[in-house]
Formats: structure tokens, C-alpha cells, sequence
């Protein structure tokens, strides 16, 4: 089991216009979906790159060698790691499989669940002393957060990604897998309009 530091994989894009915050672009535009992007993953690192006794690391998918995602390394003195994989579920495998493999546990988060807080993060890997996973469901019927203690890398292939599927699918194929399990306080994300306005509304109260 692993024993060292619990390492928090923060998963951000790479800040490219058009390729960031697709649905918010509709009604933002692509600059206004650009500009939510970096203030989210900002907001993130606020919160969650300097957790004590945890080990934050930011995982890039796209352009690690964009100016921004240095300013966002550098910022927080952070180790900056690319995604590897085709879709979602595999760039996720790896990583979790990339924390197991040096001895730690390995959480995921994305940047864009502005109420996920190091308190929450501390929960989960309190949490992963007595389970094999632990998620942070999403209203939206995802997750925030997931870790784990050892590898399931069948938790990530053919998940439905992006629906309201995905934290049912992911449970059940964590009881197939004979993994036990359990689910901090639901939490939400930012991906259409409402959602930002939401974000605007919990940080500018």
C-alpha cells in the first residue's frame, strides 16, 4: 500500500482559445471562456496548491510550454506533469497509476470545483486510510475528486464522460471490482453560463 506524502494531481488545459470552456464560449464568447478558464485555475491554485502534508502537482493536457501554465507553475513552486492519453479516462489512469507507482496515494481534482477546499482534500485522504476509493460526486452526476489507494484502472475505460452517468458507472464498477468505497460531500462545476454566474456570486459575496 502506498505509505509517502498523498500526491494531489490537479488537472488544468493548457489556456488555448477555442479549447478551453467550449460551452460557456456559446455565451461568453471564446475570449470570455478564455478569461473564466485562467481565473478558474487561478482559483484553484489559491486553494489547493499549498495543502500541508500534501503533495500538489499540476497536470497540463496541451501546451505545457504555454507562458501561462509556467506562470501557474511557478507561482506555486509547483512540479508541472503532461496528461498522456486519448481520452479522459486513460489521461486520469495514468496519473493516478504515475502517484501508486512512486509509493503515494494519488487524488485528482480538476480546475473548475471552486468549492473544494484543502479541508476537503483532507478529508479525502483521511478517507483512503480505510477505503480503496474515495470520489467527490458533482450535481451534475460526475465527480470532482477521485482517489485511490491501489490500482483500478478499470474505473476509467468506456466510463460515459461528461454525463450524468459517470459517478453511478464509476461505483458500480468499483463493487464489480471488489473495491471498497465512499463519497465525500457532493460538490459543483463550472461549465455553462449559470455555473459561472454561481462562481462569480461565491467569490465576489
Amino acid at each position: 500500500m502506498a505509505d509517502r506524502m498523498p500526491r494531489l494531481c490537479i488537472f488544468a488545459r493548457a489556456p488555448v482559445l477555442g479549447e478551453v470552456k467550449t460551452r460557456l464560449a456559446a455565451t461568453l464568447s471564446g475570449e470570455g471562456a478564455l478569461r473564466a478558464h485562467e481565473r478558474l485555475v487561478w482559483d484553484t491554485l489559491d486553494r489547493l496548491a499549498e495543502i500541508p502534508g500534501v503533495q500538489s502537482e499540476l497536470w497540463v493536457a496541451g501546451a505545457t510550454n504555454h507562458p501561462l501554465v509556467e506562470r501557474w507553475r511557478a507561482g506555486r513552486l509547483l512540479t508541472l506533469r503532461r496528461q498522456v492519453g486519448n481520452d479522459l479516462g486513460e489521461r486520469m489512469a495514468h496519473a493516478i497509476s504515475a502517484c501508486l507507482e512512486s509509493g503515494c496515494v494519488g487524488l485528482i481534482v480538476g480546475s473548475d470545483c471552486p468549492t473544494i477546499t484543502a479541508e476537503y482534500i483532507r478529508q479525502a485522504v483521511a478517507a483512503l486510510d480505510e477505503h480503496d476509493l474515495v470520489l467527490g460526486p458533482a450535481e451534475d452526476g460526475g465527480y470532482g475528486l477521485i482517489g485511490l489507494r491501489i490500482h483500478a484502472p478499470e474505473l476509467f475505460r468506456g466510463i460515459p464522460w461528461s454525463t450524468a452517468e459517470v459517478f453511478a458507472e464509476t461505483i458500480k464498477r468499483a463493487g464489480c471490482c471488489g473495491l471498497s468505497w465512499t463519497a465525500l460531500e457532493t460538490v459543483w462545476d463550472v461549465d455553462d453560463e449559470a455555473d459561472w454566474l454561481r462562481f462569480l456570486a461565491l467569490r465576489d459575496s
